[in-house]
C-alpha cells in the first residue's frame, strides 16, 4: 500500500459523514486524505482549498459539474463515490486505490516493456472509453494520474480539469501538465476527447522510456516540440502499439484514433481499423479491456507489491506537491531560449549536443502560455497566462511559462464612453500632474501591410513611437523592422526583439541556449549586422521581456527558473550595454515577479507588481535588488505591450481599482490620488503615446484596433488595425520611441 502520513494540526477531522485517518498528499488545489466511509470502507477524499470557492454561486457549479463524474462506469478508473461541500470547501469522495502511480512504479523500477507495456495500454484506454462514454474528458491524463493497483491499472482524477474551467471564478489554474499538453491546447483552443489520446500517447512513451516524449526541461523548448518534433518511438517494441501511440500523437486533433478504436485495436478485434471512427465501446468490450489489463500491469515481477518511499506522499492518489491538474506559476510572457540538450536516457544526465531539440532552423516553440486569460499577466508587458500552471512553463508555463509560461491578454470589449470628465479617484476634477508639452498628435500619412498577418500599420512619420518589431502565435513568428524602411522581415534567431531610441541597436531574447547551456541576450547593431552574445543565466533559469534603460545605456529582462514540469519567478537581470555583461538578481520576496519588471523613469531602478491576496502595489528595486520604493493603492496591473511610465518618467498607467473600464494615471513619485482617470474599456494597452496621451486596443466590428486616446477618452487617431480576432489574442507589438 502507498506510504501515508498522520494528520496535520488543522486538518479536520471529518468531512460531512467521511472520518479522516491520514493524509494521501497534498498539491495545488487542496489535500487528499484516505478516510473511512459510515460502512467502514476506505475511500480517497479531496478537500479542495478554501480560498478556490471564492464566491457561493461558483462553488455551486463546481460541485454540480464535477459530480457528473460519477456517472462514469468502474472499468479501470477509481468510481467517483460523493461530491460536495463542506464547510465553504467543495470536496471528492473516490474509491481508494491501493497501489502506487504509474511515474512512482518507472522511477523506481524503471520503465515497462513487452507484456506489462501492453496490459498497461488497454487498461489505461479501456479507463478513458469510459470516461468518454460518460461525456466527460479527463483533460489532466498523465502517469501521476494512474494508479496501479493488484486488479490493473486504474485513472484518478478525470473532469476535475473541466470543472475547474468552466466555474473559472473559483481558480485558475487548471490547464493541464505541460509535458502532456497538446497542440490545440498551446493554440488557445478546446481541448476535447483527442486531447485525452495525446495526453495518453505521451504517457505511453513514458512508460516505456521513464521521460515524456517532449521532454521536461523548459517551457518552450517543451512547447516547440510538442507544435513542431515528431516524437521518437523506437523504444515501443511492438510495431502495432507504436503505430497506435503515433497515430495518437498526431498534430492535427482530427487525424487521432478515437479511445473506443483504440481499445478495439489494442484487443485484436476486427472493428479496430486505423483511421475510421469506432462507436463507443459496449460494455463487454469495456469488460475485456478491463481483464485484459488486470494481469500483473503493475510493480514487480510478481504482481504488485507495496513501494516504499522516503517521503510521506508518494503514492496513493497524489505525487508530492500535487492535488489535482497540473499546477505551474505564470511564467511570463514571450519567447524563451530553447536548450540544446537531448536525453541520454533513463536515469542519464541531459547532454550538450551541437543541434538541439528541433534545432535551430525550425520554429520556436510558443513564447507564452496561450491560454485565455484568469491571472494577471508579467507587469505590463505582455499577454496574460494561466497562473498554476501552468504551467517550468508550467505552466504553466505556465506560465509558464511557462511556460508561460502563460502568458496576453483576453478578448477586449468595446471602448466606453469618451465624453467622461476627466475626474480624480475622488471624483473632483483635477488638473494633472504637469507634464512637458506636447504636439497634437499627427495624422496618419501612410498605412503599411505587415507580412504574414492581417494586421494594418498606420503611421505617420511625426508620430514618437515606431513599431520596430512583432510576433504572431504566441511568438512562434518575429518579424522585425529593417532599418529606415516601411520593410519587415521575419527572423528565425530571436523570440523578441526591442529597438533602442537611436535605431542603432537591438535587444533580443535568442531562441537557443549557448553551447554551455546559458541564455543568451544578443546586442545587435543594426547599421553592421554585428551581434553581440551576453551570457544571462544558465538553464534552467531563463530570461524574457528585453528592454532598453531610458538613456540607453543598459537592458533589462526579466528572469524566470524551470523547475521540472513548472516555472517560479526567479528576479531580473540588468545588462551593462558596453561591458556586454548581466548583473543577475535573485529576488528573495515571494509576492514579486509573477509580473514582469520594468524600467523606472530615471532609470536607476526597476519596478514589477508585489501582490498578496487582495493586496496590490508596485515595489521599485535598485540595480542590486534592494527595494527603494513601494506605491501602495494605485489600482491594479493591466497588460501593457510598451512602457508603463510615462517619456518624463513622471507617470505610470495602471487600471483603476474595481474596474476595467477606466485607466488610472498616478504618479511616481508618491503614494497618492490618481492624477486622471481615462474612460477607455480595454483588455490591453500599447502604453503611452506621448506624456499627454496612451495607445489601446478596443473591438472594431470582426477585428480590433489600436487608437491613441488623450486623458479625457478622446480617439485622436487609430495606430493599427487587425481583421483577425484569433491571430489579435496570440500577436504582439513592440514600439520603439524615437530620440
Amino acid at each position: 500500500m502507498p506510504d501515508l502520513a498522520s494528520l496535520r494540526p488543522g486538518d479536520p477531522e471529518r468531512v460531512r459523514e467521511y472520518r479522516l485517518t491520514a493524509r494521501l498528499g497534498e498539491g495545488g488545489q487542496g489535500t487528499v486524505y484516505l478516510g473511512v466511509s459510515p460502512t467502514g470502507t476506505r475511500v480517497a477524499v479531496k478537500l479542495l482549498r478554501a480560498d478556490l470557492a471564492q464566491d457561493e454561486e461558483a462553488l455551486e457549479r463546481f460541485v454540480r459539474e464535477v459530480s457528473t463524474t460519477r456517472r462514469v462506469a468502474p472499468f479501470c478508473t477509481a468510481a467517483v463515490i460523493d461530491t460536495g461541500v463542506d464547510r465553504h470547501r467543495p470536496y471528492i469522495v473516490s474509491e481508494y486505490i491501493d497501489g502506487p502511480t504509474l511515474d512512482a512504479v518507472v522511477a523506481a523500477e524503471g520503465p515497462r516493456e513487452g507484456a506489462a507495456l501492453h496490459r498497461l495500454a488497454i487498461g489505461t484506454v479501456t479507463a478513458l472509453v469510459a470516461i468518454h462514454q460518460a461525456g466527460i474528458v479527463h483533460r489532466d491524463f498523465k502517469p501521476s494520474n494512474v494508479l496501479l493497483a493488484p486488479d490493473g491499472p486504474r485513472v484518478i482524477d478525470f473532469g476535475i480539469a473541466r470543472a475547474l474551467d468552466r466555474t473559472s471564478t473559483l481558480t485558475a489554474t487548471a490547464i493541464g501538465t505541460p509535458s502532456y499538453m497538446t497542440p490545440e491546447q498551446l493554440a488557445g483552443e478546446t481541448a476535447g476527447s483527442p486531447a485525452d489520446m495525446f495526453a495518453w500517447g505521451c504517457t505511453m512513451v513514458f512508460a516505456a522510456t521513464g521521460r515524456p516524449p517532449f521532454g521536461t526541461d523548459s517551457l518552450p523548448a517543451v512547447f516547440n516540440r510538442i507544435m513542431n518534433v515528431e516524437p521518437d518511438l523506437r523504444a515501443i517494441a511492438d510495431p502495432a502499439l507504436r503505430e497506435l501511440v503515433g497515430q495518437c500523437l498526431a498534430k492535427d486533433a482530427a487525424l487521432r484514433p478515437a479511445a473506443g478504436e483504440a481499445l478495439l485495436r489494442l484487443l485484436g478485434h476486427a472493428g479496430g481499423v486505423s483511421g475510421v471512427s469506432a462507436p463507443g465501446a459496449p460494455q463487454g468490450i469495456l469488460a475485456e479491456g478491463s481483464a485484459a489489463a488486470a494481469q500483473r500491469t503493475g510493480p514487480g515481477p510478481g504482481g504488485h507489491p507495496p513501494l516504499h518511499h522516503s517521503g510521506p506522499e508518494r503514492g496513493g492518489h497524489l505525487q508530492p506537491g500535487y492535488a489535482g491538474p497540473g499546477v505551474f506559476p505564470q511564467t511570463g510572457p514571450g519567447g524563451y531560449p530553447h536548450p540544446q540538450v537531448a536525453q541520454a536516457g533513463p536515469g542519464h544526465p541531459q547532454q550538450v549536443i551541437s543541434q538541439p531539440y528541433g534545432g535551430p532552423s525550425t520554429r520556436p516553440g510558443p513564447g507564452a502560455l496561450p491560454y485565455p486569460v484568469r491571472a494577471e499577466p508579467a507587469a505590463g508587458r505582455g499577454r496574460g497566462v494561466w497562473i498554476a500552471v501552468g504551467a517550468g512553463l508550467g505552466v504553466t508555463l505556465v506560465a509558464a511559462v511557462g511556460i508561460t509560461l502563460s502568458l496576453r491578454g483576453t478578448t477586449p470589449g468595446k471602448t466606453g464612453s469618451t465624453q467622461a470628465a476627466v475626474t480624480s479617484r475622488s471624483g473632483d476634477a483635477v488638473s494633472g500632474t504637469p507634464t512637458p508639452a506636447v504636439s497634437a498628435v499627427p495624422q496618419a500619412s501612410k498605412t503599411i501591410k505587415l507580412p504574414g498577418s492581417s494586421i494594418t500599420l498606420h503611421e505617420s512619420a511625426a508620430d514618437p513611437i515606431k513599431l520596430s518589431s512583432y510576433s504572431l502565435d504566441w511568438d512562434k513568428r518575429l518579424y522585425v523592422r529593417t532599418r529606415g524602411t516601411d520593410e519587415f522581415a521575419k527572423s528565425d534567431k530571436y523570440f523578441q526583439y526591442t529597438v533602442n531610441a537611436s535605431g542603432t541597436h537591438a535587444l533580443a531574447t535568442d531562441r537557443v541556449y549557448d553551447k554551455s547551456n546559458y541564455a543568451v541576450v544578443s546586442i545587435v547593431d543594426r547599421r553592421s549586422g554585428a551581434v553581440s552574445q551576453v551570457k544571462v543565466t544558465k538553464a534552467p533559469v531563463y530570461p524574457t521581456l528585453p528592454q532598453w534603460s531610458p538613456d540607453g545605456r543598459r537592458g533589462l529582462v526579466t528572469l524566470y527558473e524551470a523547475v521540472g514540469d513548472t516555472s517560479k519567478e526567479y528576479g531580473y537581470a540588468v545588462i551593462d550595454i558596453a561591458r556586454k555583461k548581466a548583473r543577475i538578481v535573485r529576488v528573495k520576496e515571494k509576492d514579486a515577479g509573477r509580473w514582469s519588471y520594468f524600467w523606472r523613469g530615471d532609470g536607476r531602478a526597476v519596478g514589477t507588481w508585489a501582490l498578496t491576496g487582495k493586496t496590490q502595489r508596485i515595489r521599485f528595486y535598485d540595480l542590486q535588488g534592494t527595494v527603494l520604493q513601494t506605491l501602495l493603492d494605485v489600482g491594479t496591473p493591466i497588460t501593457v505591450e510598451g512602457d508603463d511610465v510615462s517619456p518624463s518618467g513622471a507617470l505610470l498607467l495602471t487600471y483603476c481599482k474595481g474596474t476595467e473600464k477606466e485607466i488610472c494615471i498616478w504618479s511616481t513619485g508618491a503614494d497618492g490620488e490618481a492624477q486622471f482617470r481615462i474612460p477607455f474599456e480595454t483588455k490591453r494597452l500599447i502604453g503611452w503615446y506621448d506624456d499627454r496621451h496612451i495607445a489601446g486596443w478596443r473591438r472594431k466590428g470582426s477585428g480590433y484596433e489600436a487608437v491613441v486616446i488623450d486623458f479625457q477618452g478622446q480617439v485622436k487617431r487609430v495606430l493599427a488595425t487587425t481583421t483577425e480576432s484569433k491571430e489579435y489574442e496570440k500577436q504582439f507589438m513592440r514600439f520603439t520611441r524615437e530620440s
